[in-house]
C-alpha cells in the first residue's frame, strides 16, 4: 500500500520485554520512560500501557500528569489503555472489573487515550448474547464522557471466536464508541480468511493490531499467541491482503504492533522497538518518514 503511512503503535507487550500476558508476575521490568523513549526513537506515533504498568507507575509515587508530559515531550500523541475483563460478569468479578474500568477511565482522562481494550468472556460460561450486548452498550455509554472507544479484541480461543460472533455482539449493542479490535493473528487462528474483515463495516473498527506467525500452529493455540508470534514480514501471514481488506471498509485508524515472542522478548528494548517499527512500516511503504 504505498503512500499511505497510518501512525503505529507500539502495544504495551511488544515494549515490555521478557514477560508473557499470561504469567502471574507480568508487569515489565523495563521503565515506562525508558519504553516511551525508545518506541518514540523508533518512529512509533502512539503508545500502550496495561494496568499493571499504570499500577507500578503510581506505586513509585508518580502521577498521570508527569506521565503525560513525557509522552508529550517524546512526541506519542496516541494512547492505547489494556485491558478490561469481566464487564458482563456478577459478584467479586464484576466489583474487580468495575475497580480497573474506574482506573482506566481515570487514566485516559489524564493521557488523552484513544481507546481501551475489552476482553471477551472466557471459558464457555454460557453467557447470554443479549446480556453481552447490554453490558457492552452500558460499558460505552460509561465510557463516553472520557472519549473513548471500546475495542472488543475478538479471540478464537474466548466464547466470541470469531468475527461474525463479535460483530453481531457489537451490532446489537449499537454503541457509536463501541466496536471491535481486528487483530491478524485472531483473525487467521479463527478460521477465516484475512478477506473476511472487509465485511465489517468501518464504523465498527475502533482498532487494528499487526503482526506475523507460521502458517501451521506450533502447540496449543495459547502457546502459539504467546510465544512464537513473528515480525511483519517474517511469517506466512497474508498481511498485504489483510491491509488491503481493511482498506476496502475504510478505516483509517492507527495500527497496533503486537509482538508476542520468546526470541523478541529477549531482544533489548531499542532493538525490539525499532525492529518492530520498520518491519510494519514498511507494510505501508517504508521503514522510516512521517508517518499519517
Amino acid at each position: 500500500m504505498p503512500g499511505r503511512r497510518p501512525a503505529l503503535i507500539a502495544t504495551c507487550w511488544t515494549i515490555a520485554g521478557n514477560v508473557r500476558p499470561d504469567a502471574p508476575d507480568n508487569v515489565s521490568r523495563w521503565p515506562l520512560e525508558d519504553r516511551i523513549d525508545a518506541a518514540a526513537r523508533a518512529g512509533y506515533q502512539g503508545v500502550g500501557f496495561w494496568l499493571g504498568d499504570l499500577a507500578r507507575w503510581r506505586e513509585r509515587g508518580k502521577d498521570y500528569r508527569t506521565l503525560c508530559r513525557r509522552l508529550t515531550d517524546a512526541g506519542l500523541r496516541i494512547v492505547e489503555l489494556e485491558y478490561l475483563p469481566d464487564w458482563f460478569a456478577d459478584g467479586d468479578r464484576r466489583k474487580r472489573s468495575d475497580a480497573a474500568r474506574a482506573e482506566l477511565f481515570e487514566a485516559a482522562d489524564m493521557l488523552g487515550a484513544r481507546h481501551v481494550k475489552v476482553m471477551p468472556p472466557f471459558g464457555d460460561e454460557g453467557w447470554d448474547m443479549a446480556r453481552l450486548a447490554e453490558q457492552f452498550a452500558a460499558l460505552c455509554a460509561d465510557a463516553a464522557p472520557h472519549g473513548l472507544a471500546m475495542a472488543l479484541e475478538m479471540i478464537p480461543f474466548s466464547d466470541l471466536p470469531d468475527l461474525p460472533s463479535a460483530l453481531d455482539m457489537v451490532s446489537r449493542a449499537g454503541a457509536a464508541n463501541g466496536g471491535l479490535l481486528i487483530d491478524i493473528w485472531h483473525v487467521v487462528r479463527s478460521g477465516s480468511a484475512v478477506e473476511d474483515v472487509a465485511a465489517v463495516p468501518a464504523r465498527f473498527i475502533k482498532a487494528v493490531e499487526l503482526c506475523d506467525a507460521d502458517k501451521v500452529m506450533r502447540g496449543s493455540i495459547t502457546e502459539d499467541t504467546m510465544r512464537h508470534r513473528r515480525l511483519c514480514g517474517e511469517g506466512d501471514f497474508d498481511l498485504p491482503a489483510f491491509l488491503r481488506a481493511l482498506g476496502r471498509t475504510g478505516y483509517d485508524g492507527p495500527y497496533g504492533v503486537e509482538i508476542l515472542s520468546d526470541a523478541f522478548r529477549a531482544l533489548p528494548l531499542d532493538e525490539a522497538a525499532r525492529a518492530s517499527f520498520v518491519t510494519a512500516a514498511g507494510l505501508f511503504g517504508g521503514g522510516s518518514g512521517e508517518m499519517r
